[in-house]
């Protein structure tokens, strides 16, 4: 029986992953992105309650519901503190993309989850694809985010090292050029994969980003 495909991507903070996912999602395949879980998991009133108590109220806003960049501040200010996030939200994030996977037949996956390689999700991973981004472009769009001078490293400090991520790469694509260029990339790749595609939309002449 042929190996259900499922391809995680990995890269660099804000190296282009989701922009990525985005394409192979018009591609006709299944993504699944963590962060849109996260959201939804964080919304239950328990998993409120437990962040309030582990981070405190600052982390809400006025009408009493969850600050997203409060809660980023403090809780990749440390590693322990970012443990006990994860500790908090990723079993349920985890237990939700693995019941989606199982669910998907024999439809490819793509996995768009930060920290995919700590996360035992990766067990799941068939096919690995590294988002190549040089330091500069990065940072760029780190601050397009709205995140202060530093931000990035901080969180790539909380992650696998570059190296690390790389070596579990079984295809790169480079992201520092246009939207059509990436776009060209992943229309290889899935071709070099065995993947037919649906009829991609027009490439974009605009920069990717992330």
């Amino acid at each position: 029986m042929e190996q259900h495909l499922v391809i995680g991507l990995t890269g660099g903070v804000a190296s282009g992953k989701s922009t990525v996912a985005k394409i192979l999602g018009r591609r006709g395949l299944l993504v699944l992105d963590a962060d849109d879980e996260a959201r939804d998991v964080v919304r239950r009133p328990e998993v409120l309650a437990s962040l309030v108590r582990r981070f405190g109220e600052q982390i809400l806003d006025d009408d009493g519901a969850l600050d997203r960049p409060a809660l980023a501040a403090v809780a990749f200010a440390s590693p322990e503190a970012t443990a006990d996030l994860n500790a908090i939200v990723h079993p349920e994030v985890r237990r939700r993309l693995l019941k989606t996977i199982d669910a998907s037949g024999d439809r490819p996956v793509v996995l768009d989850v930060p920290l995919l390689v700590e996360s035992p999700v990766s067990d799941r991973v068939t096919t690995w694809v590294f988002v190549e981004t040089k330091e500069a472009s990065r940072e760029i769009r780190a601050r397009e985010r709205g995140w202060d001078a530093g931000e990035r490293e901080r969180r790539e400090a909380l992650q696998a090292t570059l190296a690390e991520k790389r070596a579990r790469a079984d295809h790169r694509l480079e992201n520092d050029g246009t939207m059509k260029d990436l776009e060209r990339q992943v229309d290889a790749l899935l071709e070099r994969i065995g993947v037919t595609a649906s009829t991609p939309q027009r490439p974009s002449s605009k920069r990717a980003s992330s």
